[in-house]
């Protein structure tokens, strides 16, 4: 049983219960007389019972009449030997006591349990611990932790005594300590934890909470118990699951709804993999008041009650966390944070109906129910199925408030405006977690904004947090080495890109919670680094890897992307490679397109456009990049060699080669046209050096892409005269892990990538001609063109043949499929 099942122990109703025959004998006036001004307990000396005792647990069952075993052991620790605890614990068992047959008591009742030790409380007479009456306040304090370290029972005792007057307060809290150990109430536990760990006994625990619950000083100082216990949370590099759990437990019992917003924000998701029950616990079904008192605690709320609907009774921490790990995979968080093409999305949750009491651990957990009568029982309000719809209609600026916002800009694709509201939030004290996943979404709005390397130092500013604080199955971490890493690579920092893609790729097969912020942009980083190395194998099983993941939202670019770029270094035909060129467009995500998403998508397909020579439709890919793209300037510069113009080429090339926009592999892609360029103007000598210095950048940047692009006769050419080079010493020795040898190497530049045309000529139209054949399109016969162009027939004529020579074809089908192929006409 645990603290959610205590309306079956109500201690209401003292007279009523069973086992009243050993009920506590004393009065009111009795307490009182043990009780100071301030209203907090005395030590518990006077006319009370004295309480029996024992010193082993042989000794214990013998005077409770039970059989020695593990029921007879349990009582014993939990109640520290002492027969009056003892006993009312029997009597709440089985209804059993001294002489009866023990064998009829049941061990599956669960001793250990705050609930049970609250009841058997209200049965037993009270105790004299023997302790001065500071002592036995602080440890009534310390009663509601479970198990603590030395260094958290001393941090309780300095945060309550500080709230003590007089003689209450404590100035020695390692003497506290000492004389409850002296006492046997403070006692050690025999775990796997390294740390040495204490605990009070359950039962006399709870006769500790239940004298202490009775005092008006009491809410003050459990107050500022959970107070203190949620600062130590907000402010620890790793969060202690002891303490975590005790105030995820307080606060939920208590009502502290502010003090769970602060851990929700301060720990976030992972409280589900650090303390899994107490979580569920704390957040599932939570009332309608503590959600008005904190809408923040809406998003973990319905999250909770999801994990709770699939819950089997006797469910471990484990099984929790392998509900949340799927409870949050590709696609699932969507419905908490629902856009406009999620109308009608409701909570991802699957029970049929309001939720059904669960278990976990065998411990039944009703979250109905709230324990210790202070919440309201079942049916007072728990978070509606489509709770997700509420999230960010608050108009405080909390956390998830923010979060919703930043989700909305995101998926409409306002980048910027997510980036400016991000780095504002920030910028204020929040909960260490809850600033880590803005900082996190704040770096990937940069990265789509194209700004790689403002994104790159947010990314790097977090990674250390990120570490120090990292729970196994946080998705944080892996985040923000995925992230770092594409980033990277979008920058043209390969070697970094290197670094932080070693970090993750062994992992990621680890169940990981909110995976889709990490596996999309690992396998889109994994894929572009192979295609770096022409490792085409390791490229095409990322691009299938990516393909299946069901939610690519804001990478989906780079599917096509990566696509046309294998196309064009394996296709053998022109049709193969107009083939994929069409075919991958169908990973297009309808939902929008960041600027760095449209200049990726035109850029692979000017590219795939230059391949094959239809300049004119390379050039109206161009027009739709921005302005700033680094790629827009590159594939410029290809057009004008492809299309003979050398001499500008190599104009453009120089222009452009210092400029600060241009990250080091662009850099070295103009390089290499520069150097093809030079070579067809028969300036042989200057290509060798400028091939030579495109090799080093290329080596030193850690890619071979910007050599195996260059259409294969000119490529092969330039390999020719270089290949004895000692900068392909350098080369081999940066892609030593691929390639047996330099010879290798240098073979494999000369082999893929053969479909690329090295040159084709682009007619230049006047306008009038243009219109010409816009005509032709038509169908429109010659003397059907002279009346649309108000010109004699033989003029016609004329114009056409003028036409058909820039076209080098002799009639109007030809120059209709030659202009079609070229980009003059649209292909329909």
């Amino acid at each position: 049983m645990d603290l959610l099942t205590a309306e079956s122990l109500s201690t209401d109703s003292p007279s009523t219960q069973p086992g009243a025959r050993i009920r506590d004998r004393f009065g009111d006036d009795e307490w009182d007389h043990r009780y100071g001004e301030q209203g907090v307990m005395t030590s518990m000396s006077g006319p009370s019972q004295t309480p029996e005792v024992c010193a082993n647990p042989s000794e214990f069952a013998r005077e409770l009449g039970l059989e020695e075993g593990i029921m007879a052991t349990e009582l014993f620790a939990a109640s520290g030997g002492r027969l009056s605890l003892g006993r009312a614990a029997v009597g709440v068992i089985g209804g059993v006591f001294a002489g009866e047959d023990a064998s009829e008591l049941s061990v599956s009742h669960d001793v250990a349990s705050s609930s049970f030790a609250d009841h058997v409380a209200g049965l037993a007479p009270r105790l004299d611990l023997g302790l001065a009456q500071a002592d036995t306040c602080q440890a009534a304090v310390l009663s509601h932790l479970g198990v603590f370290t030395r260094q958290t029972a001393l941090l309780v005792v300095a945060m309550v005594g500080s709230r003590m007057a007089g003689e209450m307060s404590l100035r020695d809290p390692e003497g506290l300590l000492m004389r409850l150990r002296l006492e046997g109430i403070l006692v050690s536990v025999d775990t796997d934890d390294e740390r040495k760990l204490y605990r009070i006994p359950n039962l006399i625990a709870g006769a500790l909470r239940r004298e202490l619950s009775k005092r008006p000083a009491a809410p003050s100082l459990i107050a500022a118990l959970v107070s203190g216990l949620a600062d130590h949370v907000e402010n620890a590099q790793i969060v202690d699951a002891h303490i975590l759990d005790d105030v995820l437990t307080l606060a939920r019992k208590f009502e502290q709804w502010s003090q769970l917003a602060r851990v929700q924000e301060s720990v976030g998701l992972p409280m589900f993999l650090i303390a899994p029950r107490a979580t569920c616990r704390a957040f599932g079904h939570l009332p309608t008041q503590a959600l008005v008192a904190a809408p923040d605690l809406r998003f973990l709320a319905a999250l909770t009650d999801d994990v709770l609907d699939r819950l089997a009774n006797g469910s471990s921490g484990a099984d929790i966390r392998d509900v949340v790990v799927e409870e949050t995979r590709a696609g699932r968080m969507r419905a908490f944070f629902p856009g406009p093409g999620d109308r009608g999305t409701t909570s991802p949750r699957t029970g049929p109906g309001p939720s059904q009491p669960s278990e976990l651990d065998g411990e039944p957990v009703d979250l109905h129910q709230t324990g210790a009568g202070h919440l309201p029982q079942a049916g007072a309000g728990h978070v509606p199925q489509a709770a997700g719809h509420l999230l960010g209609e608050s108009a405080e600026e909390g956390f998830i408030s923010t979060l919703a916002r930043l989700v909305a800009l995101t998926r409409d694709e306002r980048h910027d405006e997510a980036a400016s509201l991000g780095l504002a939030w920030s910028a204020e004290p929040h909960g260490r977690w809850a600033q880590m996943v803005v900082r996190l979404l704040t770096a990937i709005s940069l990265f789509h904004s194209s700004q790689f390397r403002r994104s790159v130092s947010i990314l790097s500013e977090l990674e250390s947090d990120a570490t120090s604080s990292h729970v196994e199955g946080d998705f944080l971490l892996p985040a923000v080495i995925a992230w770092t890493a594409l980033a990277s690579v979008a920058s043209g920092d390969h070697e970094r890109a290197d670094q932080f893609l070693t970090r993750i790729d062994e992992d990621l097969n680890d169940p990981i919670i909110v995976e889709e912020l990490v596996h999309p942009a690992a396998h889109v980083a994994l894929a572009l680094r192979a295609l770096d190395r022409l490792d085409l194998g390791r490229a095409k099983t990322e691009m299938a890897e990516l393909s299946a993941y069901p939610e690519n939202r804001s990478l989906w670019a780079y599917l096509p992307v990566i696509g046309r770029t294998i196309a064009l270094l394996t296709a053998t035909t022109e049709s193969n490679l107009l083939f994929v060129n069409d075919d991958v467009e169908k990973h297009r995500d309808p939902s929008g397109m960041s600027v760095t998403g449209r200049d990726l998508l035109a850029a692979s397909r000017s590219m795939v456009f230059i391949s094959l020579g239809q300049l004119k439709w390379a050039e109206v890919e161009l027009e739709r990049m921005s302005q700033t793209s680094d790629a827009r300037i590159v594939l410029k510069v290809r057009v004008e060699f492809v299309a003979g113009r050398f001499d500008n080429a190599i104009a453009l090339a120089d222009t452009w080669f210092y400029n600060r926009s241009l990250t080091p592999t662009k850099r070295a892609e103009l390089a290499v046209i520069k150097s093809a360029a030079l070579l067809r103007t028969g300036r042989e000598a200057e290509a060798v050096a400028e091939f030579v210095t495109a090799i080093g950048l290329a080596t030193w940047v850690s890619t071979l892409l910007p050599v195996v692009l260059l259409p294969q006769p000119d490529r092969n050419r330039l390999l020719d005269l270089t290949a004895d080079h000692v900068v392909f010493n350098d080369a081999f020795a940066a892609f030593s892990g691929q390639y047996r040898d330099r010879d290798e190497l240098i073979a494999n530049l000369r082999t893929v990538g053969p479909i690329a045309v090295s040159s084709a000529t682009l007619p230049q139209l006047s306008s009038g001609e243009a219109q010409l054949l816009d005509l032709l399109a038509q169908g429109l016969s010659i003397p059907q063109i002279s009346t649309e162009l108000h010109q004699v027939t033989g003029t016609v004529k004329n114009r056409l043949s003028a036409l058909y020579r820039k076209f080098e074809v002799s009639g109007r089908s030809e120059v209709l499929t030659r202009a079609r192929a070229m980009g003059f006409l649209t292909l329909s």
